[in-house]
């Protein structure tokens, strides 16, 4: 085991995102929560949430290790348990009181022995057990072990992802700054778009467009859908398939700022206009001012989607329509950006429109006949003075450069 300077000081680690006291808010948000849900113990392994209470980052997280953190509600201590190949990263780039090294093989054998060293034996135990890491055989073990010990385990999940939900003014400086990014490289895709390219490569185009600006790396590449099946290839990879004139060209990517990504998605023509898309996306435009109009501040969402849903049914034959709505946005690690609650509020839990949250909106069209996906995708956020739409670009089918 790892701990602290000699000192009794913990050691400041380098390239955290946000400041110190940043960190420590969030801890005591979390903390509230968990003393209103009788959690004793949060064990949290959910990548965004590691990020948003540890500034925890990486690309890869070994699902055979239960690699995460655990936070007191009586004490302002953090541990954070993580493999031994990453001693130096964890010792020098995440803000936690002790560290814990595990191997492969020994390691819930590692956290439960952790866990009654530190007095909780006999305290209820929150676990994330809708984390994306470790695998369920590795937590499953890690709780058969706890349980034992005589912890009671209790469900964690969203604990930390309701408190993240609603965004702080530092974390709403991240959010416009994602959005500005995200705006200019579109519109610079615009300009660079040409027949004879592949998906493949204005997918790349656009990730290189947006790290130009300042972004990091998205969640997911840029998605692309072109060509006469393209109705059909909602949310497929970006393809070897070259565009040609006449093609109708949806795009949807994400820019991030230490990890909050604003979500936006442009539909363009390459050549001559399709008039059957660029009726579709003008007909559907304004109901983002719908959207807008009826969310309420500290309402659910979902009378505020229900009116923009309304919109667009009004409007548009239901064949054509692939999706109306939306879903949180904020920090995201592969393999999505997709949050967990929705515009709709029918996701994984409800939420409200607090000051500070942010969504994407979509509205996704398809056409079997004429062969093309038409959609256009932006991200609001909720603030005192109402809901803000955070993209400026126009709505309707964009024409690409000649």
């Amino acid at each position: 085991m790892m701990k602290s300077d000699s000192d009794g000081m913990p050691p400041v680690p380098t390239g955290l995102a946000f400041p110190i006291e940043e960190y420590r808010s969030r801890r005591a948000r979390v903390r509230a929560v968990m003393e209103r849900g009788g959690i004793d113990v949060l064990y949290v392994t959910s990548p965004a949430n590691l990020f948003y209470l540890a500034g925890y980052e990486a690309i890869w997280y070994p699902n055979r290790l239960p690699l995460g953190l655990a936070i007191d509600r009586t004490r302002p201590e953090v541990t954070c348990f993580d493999w031994s190949r990453h001693r130096g990263y964890v010792s020098t780039r995440v803000l936690c009181d002790e560290i814990v090294l595990l191997d492969y093989g020994a390691a819930p054998e590692a956290v439960a022995r952790a866990f009654v060293e530190r007095g909780w034996a006999r305290h209820v135990v929150g676990v994330e057990w809708s984390s994306v890491n470790p695998a369920a055989p590795v937590m499953s073990a890690v709780s058969t072990l706890l349980t034992k010990a005589g912890m009671t385990l209790v469900s964690g999940d969203w604990v930390v992802d309701q408190v993240r939900l609603y965004k702080s003014a530092a974390e709403v400086v991240r959010v416009r700054r994602a959005a500005g990014i995200a705006d200019s490289a579109m519109l610079q895709l615009q300009k660079d778009l040409q027949p004879g390219m592949t998906e493949l490569e204005v997918s790349a185009h656009l990730a290189l467009l947006l790290a130009q600006r300042g972004s990091e790396v998205a969640a997911m590449a840029p998605l692309v859908n072109s060509g006469p099946t393209a109705w059909a290839d909602t949310h497929a990879f970006p393809s070897k398939r070259r565009l040609e004139s006449g093609d109708v060209l949806a795009v949807d990517c994400c820019a991030v700022v230490d990890r909050y990504h604003v979500n936006l998605g442009r539909t363009f023509c390459l050549g001559k206009q399709n008039e059957r898309a660029a009726q579709i996306l003008a007909l559907a435009a304004d109901s983002i001012l719908e959207l807008q109009r009826a969310a309420q501040l500290g309402a659910g969402p979902e009378l505020a989607a229900a009116a923009a849903n309304k919109f667009v049914r009004e409007r548009i034959a239901a064949e054509h329509i692939w999706w109306v709505g939306g879903y949180a946005l904020g920090i995201a690690f592969a393999p999505s950006w997709v949050g967990h609650t929705y515009l709709a509020n029918d996701g994984l839990e409800k939420c409200c429109l607090n000051a500070g949250y942010l969504s994407n909106y979509e509205t996704v069209f398809l056409h079997m006949e004429e062969g093309f996906e038409a959609a256009c995708i932006d991200s609001v956020l909720m603030t005192d003075a109402g809901l803000e739409i955070l993209s400026t670009l126009p709505r309707g089918l964009l024409e690409a450069a000649k």
